[in-house]
């Protein structure tokens, strides 16, 4: 009888830190009329995806770290998965892409997309971009792309 208390009285704990953990996320999905915007800190000339409708963002996590406060936004557009790729490998202003696209895996109708990194001119603020994440959303091609700092670089001794 004490052992099961013991285990319920965790488990509310643990339900209850969670939701505070979840309540600092600043995590925004859709309100019953369809709106979402994005953390006033996302980086407002970032290329964002044509034809698409913002459908969740979150962060910066102020549980974490500065250097690790990453933003993350998903988009549904009614491009084709090869349009988002063309759109993302080609050149923006201020964002440049970093090596080569990775074609991500797929198994049947789920796939994790192509990536993409991109840093920005001048802060080094990195931004990796998933295009064609398998989308349970609606019948658009699913655009996530994850904010990160910039790194500090370690002083010389």
């Amino acid at each position: 009888m004490i052992a099961g208390h013991l285990v319920r009285s965790a488990r509310a704990a643990a339900l209850v830190l969670g939701l505070v953990a979840l309540a600092g996320c600043d995590v925004q999905m859709p309100s019953s009329d369809g709106n979402v915007s994005l953390p006033k800190e996302f980086p407002a000339d970032f290329p964002t995806p044509p034809s698409s409708k913002l459908v969740l963002a979150q962060g910066p996590l102020p549980f974490v770290p500065a250097e690790m406060r990453g933003m993350t936004a998903q988009w549904s557009s009614t491009l084709t998965r090869a349009e988002l790729e063309s759109f993302y490998g080609k050149p923006h202003p201020k964002w440049r892409l970093i090596g080569k696209p990775i074609e991500g895996p797929s198994v049947g109708p789920i796939s994790l997309g192509t990536m993409f990194v991109m840093r920005h001119d001048g802060d080094g603020i990195t931004a990796t971009v998933s295009v064609g994440v398998s989308n349970a959303i609606d019948d658009g091609i699913l655009v996530q792309a994850t904010i990160l700092p910039a790194r500090a670089l370690p002083s010389p001794p």
